[in-house]
């Protein structure tokens, strides 16, 4: 229920008083109560576990729920692990049959239901045939043009064309039509930027992706698929930015092109500040306002949810000197204050232990020893790193299942030293309860040396997690995640139990 609540209050912020209700509701055959269903709900774009719910289902697999709207807003809902694209308007109704046995879902009523079911006919949630095909990536970029590109389009264009032909209202076929649009450039430029192995290949195929498509979207309250869109768009004007400065020999103190502020201000402002005060800097340059508006209440969010404190609360002091008439500078106002209020309560907090930086600890085994007496789990992480703030939420819970057991968490970033303030008010915004020190770049390696020496695989990415038995030394090497929370329990109680032999 509470996430419930929490999620509701984040639509609220994005909606005004004259929203009404859509509901959702429906029957789950052969119901399973270990099976969930979950509806996220998107507040601007992206999904995020926050905009996540679960839709209570009971004992006969019958489920409703009412979700506030203003306008066609899209959702997921999600069952056995699969996501089906919904499309919410204000006043209307879904009824929806799904199976605790066959990943199918049926639409079967409500006035929602021919969208929906147009949704689906469409194909707006199947898998691309390219990530299917390995081989495609290795191609030429002509040769990519002509068997990825070109067909792509093609079935984006009949997909559109069968929207146009629907009887749905004309304002909801040029949403679809936006959404379809956007969403197969999406694809596109994750398969470029993530599977094209020739880097300057890539480079030419973002290229033509971005450059030709307007930025300015057709309906005016476009959906998730275009904010996304404006996302990597956003982060394409950065390396475009970067190859321009070099291409042309500018100097760094010179204004970056799609920016106007120099190559040297901007990395001063990343170091202090994060890479969302340069997006936000890039989106309000480049985005038509309303839409950098939207763009950065997510990015604001995403920084209150991920507890960094430093990014969060740049935003929110540039926000609503941009947007003095925003709807959400009154929450933006009072999350920047809840992120403030958790850091003065772990100002003082005892079990959070933060190692003077300026302590020589050439090897890891300089700190372990001062946990002898414990299995000691390691967390290898940075401020910088998003996937490494995504598993530091589900510390709370691994902490909790350990409670009372010889565990003790130590925590390793890598650190710039211009980021020594941030990375500490991070730590006491999550309540990171454990021993904490930093490294930078350089100082770091050695220790990444010593903690794979004996593992064949050498990859130092982040998040990693490593396990030392009781006696210090290493046990474990590339242990579970805490989102693998099941995996590292069993990972840490097999050392607990070794040492009581």
């Amino acid at each position: 229920m509470k996430s419930y609540i929490c999620l509701v209050l984040l639509i609220l912020a994005a909606t005004p008083l004259s929203a009404q209700t859509f509901i959702l509701s429906g029957q789950v055959r052969h119901h399973n109560p270990e099976l969930t269903v979950m509806l996220n709900i998107p507040v601007v774009f992206g999904f995020h576990p926050e905009n996540t719910l679960n839709v209570p289902v009971d004992a006969t697999g019958s489920f409703r729920i009412a979700v506030p709207v203003d306008g066609p807003r899209f959702a997921s809902l999600i069952y056995r692990r699969h996501f089906y694209t919904l499309l919410m308007e204000p006043g209307k109704s879904l009824q929806v049959d799904l199976d605790a046995t066959v990943d199918t879902i049926r639409f079967t009523g409500g006035n929602a239901a021919t969208a929906c079911r147009l949704i689906r006919h469409i194909g707006m949630d199947n898998v691309p045939f390219f990530w299917e095909n390995d081989s495609l990536a290795a191609l030429p970029a002509d040769d990519i043009r002509k068997f990825v590109v070109r067909p792509y389009y093609r079935q984006c264009d009949a997909a559109a064309q069968s929207v146009f032909a629907s009887e749905l209202p004309i304002t909801l076929k040029h949403l679809l039509a936006s959404e379809l649009q956007y969403l197969h450039r999406n694809y596109l430029g994750d398969f470029f930027s993530t599977s094209v192995p020739d880097r300057k290949v890539a480079r030419e195929l973002l290229a033509g992706l971005f450059d030709t498509i307007p930025i300015y979207p057709a309906p005016s309250h476009p959906g998730p698929q275009y904010f996304s869109f404006a996302d990597h768009f956003v982060r394409y004007l950065e390396i475009k930015s970067a190859q321009r400065m070099q291409r042309e020999s500018l100097p760094s103190s010179d204004p970056l092109p799609y920016f106007g502020i120099s190559m040297d201000s901007a990395v001063a402002l990343m170091n202090r500040y994060g890479k969302s005060y340069l997006r936000w800097i890039g989106s309000v340059n480049n985005l038509p306002p309303s839409v950098a508006e939207a763009y950065n209440w997510q990015q604001f969010q995403n920084q209150y949810q991920d507890g960094d404190i430093t990014q969060a609360l740049a935003l929110a002091d540039v926000f609503p000197r941009q947007f003095p008439q925003s709807r959400y500078n009154t929450y933006i106002r009072k999350m920047a204050g809840q992120l403030q209020a958790r850091m003065l309560a772990n100002t003082a907090n005892e079990r959070i232990s933060i190692l003077d930086s300026k302590t020589k600890m050439a090897s890891i085994y300089d700190v372990v020893r001062q946990l002898k007496g414990k299995v000691v789990y390691l967390d290898m992480w940075g401020t910088w790193c998003g996937p490494c703030k995504e598993e530091i939420r589900h510390l709370p819970a691994l902490r909790k299942a350990l409670a009372g057991k010889d565990v003790a968490f130590l925590f390793l970033a890598m650190e710039e030293d211009s980021r020594v303030e941030a990375w500490k008010d991070f730590i006491r915004v999550n309540n990171m309860e454990g021993l904490h020190f930093r490294k930078n770049r350089q100082t770091i390696a050695p220790i990444w040396k010593e903690l794979l020496a004996a593992h064949p695989d050498k990859s130092e990415y982040y998040p990693q997690y490593f396990l030392f038995d009781k006696s210090g030394k290493l046990a474990v090497a590339k242990a579970e995640r805490p989102s693998n929370a099941s995996e590292l329990i069993n990972q840490i109680n097999k050392l607990l139990t070794a040492s009581t032999r």
